[in-house]
């Protein structure tokens, strides 16, 4: 009588092609899960897919729309991948956006107005020091009490959003009383592009974009957070001080989670309030994590989660779906992905025998 085993093998090497593919097939996977949700809901799937590829690229609304909602995850994304190249999970962008925000916002409300070119780019400084600040607390927990950066990154997170309640429901609150300050000024925002709400925060991204991969490939200290990364015994041999890497890591990670909270007060929603975030520092985890940590292609899964984001609300307003249609096609994308891992990192082959 013949009896089927499964046996799991470990890959020595997984390719780039086959590391594309794997992810290609998880989205797929994710995208036919989802397909049968919206069908539960007595929706045609097809129909719903090619409704939102029309309603977001087909059009230049959406299209802008899209652009817009993808700005703030290349930056949280960047954020979140900076830190998982040395191995660090960075839960925390969500509050360090926030941070970011806080920080900027403080220096519109309290310090005398400058030239509009001279008062982005401290604007934009001041962000990401908030960033940096509410990140260097979890890197002191980890470096010097050992303290799991996960848990403290993700409760700091509500921490942040709190503490940004204490001010715009109190001593920043608004003439008209509600819980938001002031309208910013003209020189306070950042400069639009011409193409429906899209502003220069696009190009910043960008160019941050680009920094970062020059930062990560040809840099030394990009070399050495990759050794840090791959192996704290080697980074050891190789005289490298991972402290000082690793905190490094934090600041700059948190740094860039700041400057989407700057964009965002000054570039879209010209006001500090409770609900600046559509929980972009958790959606640029899946951004990140779908990217493999490379900055240059952070900017496609960007754009690719913000078509599923539109085109969702899209999707309520035509078709009746409800709203979580979006939360739901990320969270199973991410699972897809976290399962997709077992088949990048393990062969497995049915055998039969006896």
């Amino acid at each position: 009588m013949f009896k089927y085993k499964i046996q799991i093998e470990q890959r020595e090497r997984v390719s780039n092609r086959q590391e594309a593919l794997i992810t290609f097939y998880a989205i797929v996977a994710a995208l036919t899960l989802t397909g049968i949700f919206i069908a539960l809901n007595g929706v045609n799937p097809f129909i719903a897919f090619w409704q939102i590829v029309r309603t977001t690229i087909g059009s230049s609304y959406g299209l802008s729309e899209t652009i817009v909602k993808s700005i703030p995850l290349i930056f949280t994304g960047l954020a979140v991948a900076v830190a998982l190249n040395s191995k660090l999970w960075n839960i925390g962008a969500e509050g360090q956006l926030y941070f970011g925000a806080l920080f900027a916002t403080w220096f519109i409300l309290k310090c005398p107005a400058l030239p509009r070119t001279i008062q982005i780019p401290v604007l934009l400084l001041f962000g990401f020091l908030g960033g940096a600040f509410w990140a260097m607390i979890p890197a002191v927990l980890k470096l010097k009490f050992k303290m799991n950066e996960v848990i403290s990154t993700l409760l700091l997170n509500y921490v942040a959003i709190n503490i940004v309640d204490y001010f715009v429901f109190g001593s920043w609150k608004g003439k008209d009383n509600f819980p938001y300050t002031e309208q910013f000024s003209m020189n306070n925002r950042l400069w639009q592009l011409g193409f429906g709400r899209v502003h220069a925060g696009l190009i910043i991204a960008l160019l941050l974009v680009v920094v970062i991969y020059f930062l990560m490939k040809y840099t030394k200290w990009g070399y050495k957070v990759k050794i840090t990364g791959s192996s704290l015994k080697a980074a050891k041999y190789a005289g490298i001080n991972i402290n000082k890497t690793m905190f490094t890591v934090f600041l700059l990670s948190g740094g860039i989670a700041g400057l989407a909270g700057v964009t965002e007060i000054t570039g879209m929603q010209f006001k500090l309030h409770h609900a600046i975030s559509s929980q972009y520092g958790y959606t640029g985890i899946i951004v990140a994590w779908l990217a493999r940590s490379n900055p240059i292609i952070i900017v496609g899964f960007a754009f690719f989660i913000s078509v599923l984001l539109i085109g969702a609300e899209m999707l309520q307003i035509t078709m009746g779906l409800p709203a979580a249609v979006g939360t739901i096609m990320q969270s199973l994308i991410l699972f897809s992905i976290l399962g997709s891992e077992l088949f990048k990192n393990y062969k497995i082959k049915i055998r039969k025998g006896e």
